[in-house]
């Protein structure tokens, strides 16, 4: 008895479907209108996603005010040098902010602090071969995750606010 109080699923003997035509996809949809080739073959390349094993600092950015679009850094620095030794990402949202996610987590490994923070809008944009024109905050995300991502190790060295 209590096993059966347990089972909250229950199979309902006779139940019917109906099926509009968009749920077998019937039109489809040109989803990579506007995208660069050079972005599309980073997506579709990318080596850098996930966490890195033992990272240090992390970030994340993004909206969700009209579809959710977010970015998460994670990185493994050195502590003496500063330097980003790997980088990696997570994101949610359209293949722009996958490509500049990768784009970005490949030109900063290997950087110091300084260098990684003369990242720039059209950097990211030129690597990737530009993103379609609904698509630009992705550029903007990518160097800001950058930014946060420093601001991150270095709050976890106990600097203030200031530095």
């Amino acid at each position: 008895m209590e096993d059966e109080a347990r089972n909250v699923y229950r199979e309902v003997q006779d139940r019917h479907v109906l099926r509009t035509a968009d749920v077998y996809q019937t039109e489809i949809e040109d989803g990579v209108t506007g995208y660069s080739d050079t972005l599309l073959s980073v997506v579709a390349n990318f080596r850098n996603g996930g966490a890195p094993e033992g990272f240090n600092a992390q970030s994340m950015v993004g909206k969700s005010k009209r579809g959710e679009v977010a970015l998460r850094l994670f990185a493994v620095i050195d502590h003496d040098t500063r330097t980003f030794v790997r980088a990696g990402f997570k994101t949610r949202g359209c293949l722009a902010m996958t490509g500049c996610a990768s784009a970005t987590c490949s030109m900063i490994e290997g950087r110091t602090f300084d260098e990684a923070l003369a990242l720039t809008i059209e950097d990211v944009r030129e690597a990737v071969g530009g993103v379609p024109a609904g698509k630009a905050n992705t550029l903007t995300f990518s160097v800001e995750a950058v930014r946060a991502l420093i601001g991150d190790f270095l709050a976890r060295e106990g600097a203030g606010l200031a530095e």
